[in-house]
């Protein structure tokens, strides 16, 4: 039986350098969310393009997408090191992208950087995008 939808989507984005195990977490955090009725996301090359209130630059992630993904090396995602906290703006437009697409849950997937990112992004958006980090070191 399939779980109903829960409302808003799960957005899951890569932050830092490459990494080994980055698709195996991408594939397990979105296989497990579809399963639990929650529609996911995957932002390109991190918050690039999100700094600049692009919209565009995701896709739709279901199980066939992901599910042998985990074999292959790098990011389906890709990565980028670009941190919105270093600007009011930056953050403003990630939260604007979040907003109109009805982004409610994030995974982030990378170092410090992108941990702490995630964690203002959860405090700047007031709670109303909940935040998962993976931490990712070689």
């Amino acid at each position: 039986m399939t779980p109903a939808p829960i409302p808003g989507k799960l957005a899951l984005l890569v932050g830092g350098g490459p990494a080994p195990g980055i698709n195996g977490v991408i594939s397990s955090v979105a296989i497990e969310a579809v399963e639990q009725g929650i529609e996911v996301i995957g932002f390109r090359d991190g918050f690039a393009w999100l700094v600049k209130g692009d919209a565009d630059h995701y896709r739709k992630l279901t199980i066939d997408d992901v599910k042998a993904i985990h074999l292959r090396g790098g990011s389906i995602l890709g990565t980028s090191r670009t941190n919105p906290t270093k600007s009011e703006k930056d953050m403003q437009n990630v939260l604007d992208v979040f907003r109109r697409l009805n982004v409610t849950m994030l995974a982030t997937i990378g170092g410090d950087d992108t941990a702490y990112s995630g964690s203002q992004v959860y405090l700047k958006a007031a709670g109303a995008v909940r935040v998962a980090h993976v931490p990712k070191t070689i």
